[in-house]
């Protein structure tokens, strides 16, 4: 009798935390998205006059449906070139991961790095709360071209 292949899906913080995080350096969105809750509350930094023209992809997204709209719209300006997790943090359901992010500017090829805390919050096997901390000078440089 044949069995089927078990999928090994993450079940605790520190599991899903680093799926999510591996997932995103090896560009693999689909298997990330999986580990977002279907109701995720995604928070990048507030709209902001001057900024949000630049990056219409920040402010609050509410549903794995919007959150990956957003991926969307930031895919059409800017493109990634590089993520890399530096340091994962893990207190109880609350995972930090510092990541540094390397990327171009569409509209004039560009380049700039930032350095982001993104923290996460999972209940179950699944991220339901997502807040990015970071400068965003770097990449308003990048694209207002200065």
């Amino acid at each position: 009798m044949k069995e089927e292949a078990k999928v090994h899906t993450p079940s605790t913080p520190r599991q899903v935390a680093e799926a999510w995080f591996t997932n995103l350096e090896q560009g693999n969105l689909k298997d990330a998205q999986v580990l977002l809750d279907e109701n995720v509350l995604w928070e990048n930094i507030p709209v902001t006059p001057g900024v949000s023209d630049l990056a219409p992809w920040l402010g609050s997204r509410h549903g794995v449906a919007a959150v990956l709209k957003s991926v969307e719209t930031w895919a059409a300006y800017a493109r990634l070139l590089s993520f890399k997790l530096l340091r994962l943090v893990i207190d109880g359901p609350e995972a930090v991961g510092f990541v540094h992010e390397h990327a171009q500017c569409l509209a004039n090829e560009n380049e700039y790095d930032v350095y982001v805390a993104t923290n996460l919050t999972i209940e179950g096997d699944k991220i339901t709360h997502y807040r990015n901390y970071w400068d965003i000078s770097p990449l308003i440089k990048a694209f207002r071209n200065l």
